[in-house]
């Protein structure tokens, strides 16, 4: 990362962070602050030069058309930077999220000779950790929308410098897969959310208790459960995608998304048979007995 490079990527953070101190004030509408994030992803992609290329030869893609490469790195930073956000829902998961994907980015950079990169992720691993102090359930800070965005921000974007840049195949052979691993929590529960959302005839963005740290919450399991449980699936993840990467970016990526789909899905109706039971418990026998006499 050049100095040109860095200007941009931490004045795009700056505008962020300002962006969310705003919002943890009084709540902005979405779309103000998606003009926000789109013109700080702007500021990094086509001022800083930061951009994914291509596909790493996924699905034959080798290398994007022009412009096509920096319109769809804005819209993952921006997508990305609220995915992020979504997922600070309960306490130290966000922060734990960040420390192990901020962990790993730099040890690649690293591990490639990228040492002004490895020196980004890893600050932003040290920052974390002490945060996470304070923030680990019972919390005595939150992180709010201010934290959640800058780190989504920051994280996205050094994984997007991870795909743009050339790494020797003893580090890492699957880019492209690793990456989704990196973020499968927050794509995840993102796009989970998003189809209740809708399947269920509400606005996408329309806030709620669907999430998956939600679900796990109301199985009876606390916030350092839940969290311990999450980020240990997304550890999991992350090991699968570097052990066996010499089975194609495909492979990897259609065995992720099947064992976290299934895990999601038996969650879910582990819940639906809870609630179930609970109502059952709670339903007066005399209007059991009423249903059942009109059902007759």
């Amino acid at each position: 990362m050049d100095l040109a490079t860095q200007k941009y990527f931490i004045g795009g953070t700056i505008l962020i962070f300002l962006l969310g101190v705003r919002d943890d004030l009084s709540s902005l509408l979405a779309q103000h602050k998606l003009i926000v994030q789109v013109f700080s992803a702007f500021l990094v992609v086509f001022l800083g030069g930061i951009k994914i290329e291509g596909f790493n030869g996924l699905f034959g893609i080798q290398t994007f058309p022009w412009v096509f490469d920096e319109v769809f790195t804005v819209f993952v930073i921006v997508v990305m930077t609220n995915a992020f956000n979504l997922i600070d829902g309960i306490d130290g998961l966000a922060g734990s999220i960040a420390l192990v994907i901020s962990t790993f980015l730099g040890w690649t950079a690293f591990q490639s000779g990228y040492y002004i990169d490895s020196a980004f992720a890893l600050a932003i691993s040290g920052a974390t950790l002490g945060f996470l102090l304070y923030n680990w359930y019972p919390s005595k800070v939150f992180m709010g929308d201010t934290g959640s965005m800058v780190f989504g921000f920051m994280l996205t974007t050094l994984m997007v410098k991870f795909l743009a840049t050339p790494i020797p195949p003893s580090v890492i052979l699957s880019p492209v897969a690793t990456s989704l691993a990196l973020f499968a929590l927050p794509v995840y529960d993102t796009l989970r959310v998003i189809f209740i959302r809708v399947f269920t005839g509400k606005p996408p963005l329309a806030p709620d208790r669907n999430h998956i740290h939600h679900v796990l919450l109301k199985l009876g399991l606390n916030h350092a459960q839940s969290t311990i449980i999450l980020v240990s699936y997304n550890v999991v993840m992350i090991l699968f995608a570097v052990v066996f990467q010499s089975i194609g970016e495909l492979w990897i990526m259609l065995t992720m998304t099947v064992a976290t789909v299934t895990i999601g899905a038996v969650l879910d109706r582990k819940l639906i048979r809870r609630e179930a039971s609970r109502l059952a418990k709670i339903i007066p026998p005399e209007i059991k007995l009423s249903k059942t006499h009109t059902s007759v």
